[in-house]
């Protein structure tokens, strides 16, 4: 009786603090450091690499577009695996190959090798990435989401700062051993934090989500959407909608791959580079990720995130025309902010309207379905360049997408309660 005693009183005694606080500071830290050097931090390598082999921008663009490609088909896999398999397996498996492939991309003699590397780094940057951490946070929080997916893309925020870092370091060491020392910290940094802190469950621990007593969850939890079937969900228009929103915003992401490129061909030296990714891209998206978060706990979501893809958008309109910079700095802040900010709030959205139990499986398809014209944007940008001879027009046909995304995520529906079971 008293072994009994104690077990319910560790399930319905709230505790002082709350383990799932430890998942969201783990997490932010492995979606630093992923997207510091998958994302923010490939920017500079890829200049880097550029110039070495001599390579047109076009030409060099198709990696970056293989590696949108081969996330696109790995996003549903991963997503479905995370909900059979747990976040925390799939995570260690996707940092162990983000690791290997980034190090093997520092071995790179041809262009058939550069390709081939990024399938490698395409599979483990998709099943490491942060929205897979997303998943298993969901399972840890229910009334504060929004707040721990903001929290979490702290760390993709700051993770600017660390392809700043890079962009300082390659001059000194050479971009073939700085990438093996990035690619070598997946294994060193990320695999330990996953390994020793992360777990998929509050039940783990005896808790429930947000660390509340039973009463508490049997108020706050929302059993009609819990209870939708996945097809009818898949097929439904506010689904369908929330795919084209994102979908829509896909294209943007080419503009961080170049970004360093596009500042050194409006003759930014590379201090004055790294400073803009530092103190534009990286600080101002700070304190708009952890508002967003707030926001979207206590307003529509359809409003933040609209609100967001149209910082993106002016951000990107900005970096197009900068030819001084401060406008640059003012451009990447937009650009930092209005990302920064899509992420939490459209997770949150996800799961206010769909529930948890599908979380992985659903965000795995949408993040698929947006990778097309991730795809193509980099080749498409690169190849604006080799025509042009610049990035602008390529930069100003990538913002007219964002803002139809912006006004579409308005008409978005919340789902009908008769789809559930």
């Amino acid at each position: 009786m008293d072994s009994i005693s104690k077990e319910e009183n560790t399930v319905n005694k709230k505790p002082k603090y709350f383990k799932g606080w430890n998942m969201v500071a783990s997490g932010a830290l492995i979606a630093f450091y992923v997207d510091g050097v998958g994302f923010w931090g490939f920017s500079g390598f890829f200049k880097e690499i550029i110039a070495e082999f001599g390579w047109s921008r076009g030409v060099a663009a198709v990696a970056p577009s293989l590696h949108r490609l081969e996330a696109s088909i790995f996003a549903p896999f991963s997503g479905f695996i995370v909900d059979k398999w747990g976040a925390r397996k799939t995570m260690l498996v996707g940092l162990f190959f983000a690791g290997l492939g980034f190090m093997s991309l520092s071995m790179i003699q041809n262009l058939w090798q550069y390709y081939l590397v990024f399938v490698v780094i395409a599979f483990g940057l998709s099943a490491g990435s942060y929205v897979v951490v997303a998943a298993l946070l969901n399972n840890w929080f229910q009334r504060n989401r929004g707040l721990a997916f903001s929290l979490l893309v702290l760390g993709t925020g700051s993770s600017a700062i660390l392809g700043g870092l890079w962009i300082f370091v390659i001059p000194f060491l050479g971009w073939r051993t700085t990438l093996f020392i990035a690619g070598l910290g997946f294994w060193v940094l990320c695999i330990p934090l996953a390994y020793f802190v992360m777990r998929d469950n509050p039940k783990d621990y005896g808790l429930n989500p947000d660390g509340d007593i039973d009463e508490v969850q049997e108020e706050q939890g929302n059993v009609t959407v819990k209870r939708i079937p996945f097809k009818r969900i898949l097929w439904s228009r506010s689904y369908l909608q929330y795919v084209a929103v994102t979908f829509l915003v896909g294209g943007s992401w080419s503009t961080i791959t170049f970004a360093a490129d596009i500042l050194n061909s409006y003759g930014f030296s590379a201090s004055i580079t790294a400073g803009i990714f530092v103190m534009g891209f990286a600080i101002p998206s700070l304190p708009a990720r952890v508002l967003a978060g707030w926001l979207a706990d206590r307003f529509d979501k359809r409003l933040v995130l609209s609100y967001a893809i149209f910082l993106l958008f002016i951000g990107t309109l900005l970096f197009a025309i900068a030819n001084v910079p401060w406008v640059a700095i003012l451009g990447a802040m937009l650009i930092g902010m209005g990302t920064g900010s899509i992420s939490p709030v459209r997770f949150a959205l996800q799961s206010e309207y769909w529930g948890p139990n599908v979380f992985g499986r659903l965000a795995g398809i949408q993040m698929g379905i947006a990778g097309i014209p991730a795809i193509a944007s980099p080749v498409f940008l690169g190849f604006m360049f080799d025509y042009y001879g610049h990035y602008r027009t390529g930069l100003t046909v990538l913002s007219i997408p964002l803002l139809l995304s912006a006004i579409l995520c308005l008409t978005i529906k919340k789902p009908d309660p008769e789809m559930a079971e």
